[in-house]
């Protein structure tokens, strides 16, 4: 009779492991696929998809797309870039989709001096329509290459704030691969939102410029 009750407890024994090494292995599988390791499982897949996709895939197309440009009416003039008068950098390519009055000017010549007072009062007459008035100093009253200093000078006597003036030189006309024909002073170029040069007006007239304007407004 004793021999009966241990063989059962025995096999009871035995039993109860048994359940206990079924039910350990059922919480390992379950450990397997737990949420956690199935998150890091995703995102590691999102980091590999990440680091093969080239970051300028993602940007936006740029809409400067032309090989070439001129100083031709009708044509994409070529890009130009200084230090404005406030010490940041201008380029005319990054002011895509706004129209442009573009006015080259010398410190030594007089009719620019009679613009230079109208800069500011023409970018606040046309601020609702984007425009951007900028006058480009080629030279400074001595016939010397304008400094951050020269423009920033220039701003303060005759009251520009946001009609920029920015420095340039001679080299800057024959800068982006092409030329901007100047063959008087001051000069002046109407872009359009598309930047295509659109009209040239060569020395000052402040009706002539708000009529150039007015026309280029209405393209």
């Amino acid at each position: 009779m004793l021999r009966i009750i241990l063989l059962t407890f025995c096999l009871l024994t035995a039993a109860c492991t048994a359940t206990v090494d079924i039910s350990s292995d059922s919480l390992d599988n379950q450990k397997d696929l737990s949420p956690a390791d199935v998150e890091d499982d995703v995102f590691l897949n999102t980091l590999e998809a990440i680091h093969d996709t080239n970051p300028l895939d993602l940007l936006p197309l740029s809409p400067i797309v032309w090989d070439t440009c001129s100083g031709v009416e009708g044509d994409h003039p070529c890009n130009l870039e200084g230090v404005d008068h406030r010490g940041d950098n201008f380029g005319l390519y990054a002011n895509f989709g706004r129209p442009i009055v573009l006015d080259f000017s010398a410190g030594w010549c007089g009719p620019c001096r009679n613009a230079a007072p109208h800069a500011q009062e023409v970018q606040d007459l046309y601020r609702d329509s984007g425009l951007l008035y900028v006058t480009v100093l080629i030279e400074t009253t001595n016939g010397s290459v304008p400094t951050q200093a020269d423009v920033a000078a220039w701003a303060a006597e005759y009251g520009n704030t946001d009609s920029l003036v920015v420095a340039g030189s001679r080299s800057i006309l024959e800068s982006g691969g092409g030329a901007w024909p100047l063959t008087g002073w001051p000069t002046f170029f109407y872009i359009d939102e598309e930047m295509v040069l659109r009209d040239i007006d060569r020395g000052y007239n402040e009706h002539e410029v708000i009529y150039s304007i007015d026309w280029l407004l209405t393209l």
